[in-house]
């Protein structure tokens, strides 16, 4: 059966794509294969050399380095429908060649376990990440099948995967365990979509149902607590305290969460369980509407990765992981598939624009893996408390999860973007992505605008004259909107945040979209104690920031006024800047002399990029 497919050709997103599949996937190849120097040596090819026989040496990095091959192959996988590279697909067949002779007789493969810890496979769940790099395998090995045809690296995988369910679910010679790290779950589900086996859905489904069962196994599990043993690395930083079911707060490690609430999400909509999605719109509250940055950014302590009390929201201290930002981006769209609702696609679009693309520089070879909403480059290098607080990219990482995770986001961002229904008569637009949907009957919806300039888009419809449902986003940040067919407004019904547009469609109909787009003064819930008398810039999704290249040294000074002026790069503020009147004095009766300025923002997401300086996203207000 043919499917719908989309190709984007977007003003702003396109350029990035291209880097993508052209400059960056190439250049994490020769990351994680050593070839580039002055940079931390990733190891993570070399170590399926030595885990096959190839070579001798070794493992070196982290224990769940695996997962970092394979996102690259994911994200390199999908980067083949934008260029079809025969270099990349020639890489990409090459490591797939190392895994497969890297794998054991029984199906087993985890590089970490063949070479270090032979004996201790299945032992340390809570840590051990064995099921969380399978998860990343894969799904590799999905997207590659999808994208090719190509099934050889599939059924190594379904080889694996056999391994964990021979030893893994409710029989009595079993293990009544679950994942550590939520990740295998999404990745069985996608298994199960692409070769229709239940076997696959029924593993799935245990391993979600087992969770947080109690006592735990956890508890007397080797790497149960890593080497904290605090209250922090606990049940709860692996969602591990309660049944799913019965979980109501998002606790514990950001990542895991929202990878785990994925997981949860596909499963109800696959069982259609009510019980299952109001589990997880219990959830959605707690996190976008008490836990949840204004970027987008999830896990505001540092210490475990993860969640704080509602409403604590540090700045400068924010932990704000960049792959939190992908795995609730990709919840949200999960949830999509679960009830048409334009809270999730505003969340999806806000991680997206902000939390997610902060993470990588605008050349694609330096990386955020924290990104604070505050930062002062002297009290990152000087303060134990901003220790995980990095001023400047990075070229790489020691934890390098989260490099190859926005490569493989972004060379399959198509697939966040629109739905169809299941009779092909409807569609709903999740993100304004500039392109052509092509359906499965070869009628095409041609998508054109420039969606963060002036908030306009253009939808065409070419193919034969047929009833049709549009569904169109009413973005949550949008001042108004108007729509027009072929020149003439209407009026649409609305539903959930979407309009409804049902007509008999004929070739050349076009829909006109004007939103309302403004560069808009942003006040936090006065429970967030971090933004008291604060406010941020905000235009369209996109966050602004100050930074000190525009706006020089002590940001802290600054208060904002009102808006002047402002476009898809910059907005330009009036505001005040503060002077000590006794410079030498720490403390003072007199107070401070105020003197008119002008205040540039930028995109929270460009910041860094001019060179090392301080950077605020919450100003005071006049």
């Amino acid at each position: 059966m043919k499917h719908s497919q989309m190709q984007i050709e977007d003003c702003f997103w396109s350029p990035i794509i291209s880097k993508m599949c052209n400059d960056i996937i190439p250049y994490q190849y020769e990351v994680l294969n050593d070839e580039i120097e002055g940079i931390p040596r990733s190891h993570a090819i070399e170590n399926f050399r030595i885990a096959s026989g190839q070579k001798k040496g070794k493992y070196v990095g982290m224990l769940f380095q695996d997962s970092d091959v394979a996102k690259w192959i994911e994200a390199a996988a999908y980067s083949l429908k934008v260029n079809n590279n025969a270099e990349i697909r020639e890489k990409i067949e090459s490591v797939i060649d190392l895994i497969e002779q890297t794998q054991q007789e029984d199906g087993y493969l985890d590089t970490y376990y063949i070479c270090e810890k032979p004996d201790q496979k299945l032992k340390n769940i809570a840590h051990g990440h064995e099921m969380y790099c399978a998860g990343h395998l894969l799904e590799a090995a999905v997207g590659y099948a999808e994208v090719t045809g190509e099934e050889r690296f599939l059924h190594i995988m379904e080889r694996y995967i056999k391994w964990f369910m021979d030893r893994i679910g409710p029989n009595k010679n079993q293990l009544h365990i679950y994942p550590g790290h939520p990740e295998l779950e999404l990745a069985l589900y996608k298994l199960y979509q692409y070769t229709g086996n239940n076997q696959y859905l029924e593993f799935m489904k245990y391993i979600l149902m087992e969770r947080g069962k109690q006592p735990s196994f956890l508890l007397k599990d080797t790497g149960y607590g890593e080497q904290y043993h605090d209250k922090w690395f606990a049940l709860e930083y692996h969602q591990a305290h309660k049944p799913i079911l019965e979980q109501t707060e998002a606790v514990g490690h950001a990542v895991r969460a929202m990878y785990l609430y994925s997981g949860m999400a596909d499963l109800a909509k696959t069982l259609d369980d009510e019980t299952l999605f109001k589990t997880l719109k219990v959830l959605w509250a707690d996190v976008t509407t008490k836990k949840m940055y204004i970027t987008g950014a999830i896990g505001s302590d540092e210490h475990g990765e993860g969640f704080s009390i509602a409403y604590d929201l540090p700045n400068d201290r924010a932990y704000a992981e960049t792959c939190a930002s992908i795995g609730l981006f990709m919840w949200a769209r999960r949830m999509l598939k679960l009830e048409l609702n334009s809270d999730y696609a505003d969340v999806m679009e806000l991680a997206l624009y902000n939390g997610i693309s902060s993470g990588m520089s605008e050349d694609g070879k330096q990386y955020f893996y924290v990104n604070p909403l505050e930062v002062n480059p002297a009290k990152v290098h000087q303060r134990y408390d901003l220790k995980h607080v990095r001023s400047s990219r990075v070229t790489w990482f020691g934890c390098a999860c989260c490099p190859p995770n926005v490569a493989r986001i972004l060379t399959s961002l198509e697939k966040y973007s629109y739905d169809i229904s299941d009779d092909s008569n409807s569609i709903a637009i999740h993100l304004y992505l500039c392109g052509q949907i092509i359906m499965s009957d070869d009628s095409v919806w041609n998508i054109t605008g420039k969606y963060l300039t002036d908030g306009k888009i253009e939808i065409t419809y070419s193919g034969e004259e047929r009833d049709f449902t549009l569904r169109l986003r009413n973005p949550g940040w949008s001042t108004a909107c108007e729509i027009r067919i072929n020149g003439l407004r209407i009026k649409a019904e609305s539903e959930q945040g979407y309009f409804y547009i049902l007509r008999k469609w004929k070739n050349g109909d076009t829909v006109q979209l004007k939103f309302g787009i403004t560069a808009q003064l942003v006040y936090a819930n006065t429970y967030v104690e971090d933004d008291a008398g604060k406010v941020a810039v905000m235009r369209g999704p996109v966050v602004f920031c100050l930074e000190e290249a525009d706006n020089g040294k002590n940001l802290s000074e600054l208060m904002i006024g009102t808006i002047e002026s402002h476009c898809e790069n910059s907005v330009i503020l009036n505001g005040y800047r503060e002077h000590t009147m006794d410079s030498i004095a720490l403390y003072s009766t007199n107070p401070p002399s105020i003197e008119e300025t002008t205040i540039k923002a930028i995109p929270y997401s460009h910041w860094g990029n001019t060179g090392e300086g301080e950077m605020k996203v919450w100003v005071r207000k006049v």
